[in-house]
């Protein structure tokens, strides 16, 4: 009777051993859906701690692979940081493509602005851009930016609904589009409380409207276009 119930417990400390969950599961993934699921998690990740205390190890098991099996896809920490980054700004200037292209009227610029600030400042991607132009020169300079496509089409844009100008005078506004967008993603509420302005959400909006009026005017764009 004794050895039966002894048999009886370590049979059940067995069972409670084999139901407890593994750490991590491992997952079988296509090498573009492992890709994409590890700049997610990354992207997540970079969001809470920051690029400084990133390490591949949790991204490995946020994600169910094997810490080589991100190293494999991906390569070091730098590399990871820059593809979440390529792949955010890819994405934004795709939008801002098809925004630009539209042939029913010129772009609400004010929104497209919006757009920028909302991937530059709100998700952090301005201070990751900063962090890899420091860490990694040249890192950014990669072939596959759309932003020449972008340049490209907003010159189109105002070629039909402005005043006529070279292409080198709308890529100037383009780069100083971005270089304002850039600025007020890290530098903006610090330097409007400086002016003893708040550097608050509405402040930072009324900008960003006030800096598109300043563009389509440039421009010779009228708010009310149509095609």
């Amino acid at each position: 009777m004794v050895g039966s119930v002894k048999k009886t417990k370590k049979t059940a400390t067995t069972t409670k051993r084999k139901a407890k969950p593994p750490a991590s599961r491992r997952r079988r993934l296509s090498s573009e859906d492992a890709r994409e699921a590890i700049l997610a998690a990354t992207e997540k990740r970079l969001r809470e701690v920051g690029p400084d205390a990133l390490r591949l190890q949790e991204i490995a098991h946020d994600v169910g692979l094997s810490h080589p099996t991100v190293l494999h896809h991906i390569g070091n920490r730098e590399a990871l940081v820059a593809a979440v980054v390529a792949r955010s700004m890819v994405a934004l200037e795709t939008d801002l493509i098809a925004c630009f292209t539209q042939d029913t009227a010129p772009t609400d610029i004010a929104s497209t602005l919006h757009e920028i600030d909302d991937v530059m400042r709100v998700r952090g991607h301005a201070r990751l851009v900063a962090w890899l132009s420091l860490t990694q020169p040249g890192r950014l300079a990669k072939k596959e930016s759309r932003l020449a496509e972008v340049a490209v089409a907003m010159h189109a844009l105002r070629s039909a609904f402005g005043k006529e100008a070279p292409f080198e005078d709308t890529a100037f506004s383009a780069l100083l589009a971005s270089v304002a967008m850039f600025g007020l993603a890290i530098l903006g509420p610090g330097l409007l409380e400086m002016m003893n302005l708040p550097g608050d959400e509405e402040t930072l909006r009324r900008f960003r409207e006030w800096f598109a009026a300043l563009m389509m005017e440039h421009a010779g764009i009228s708010s009310g276009s149509r095609a």
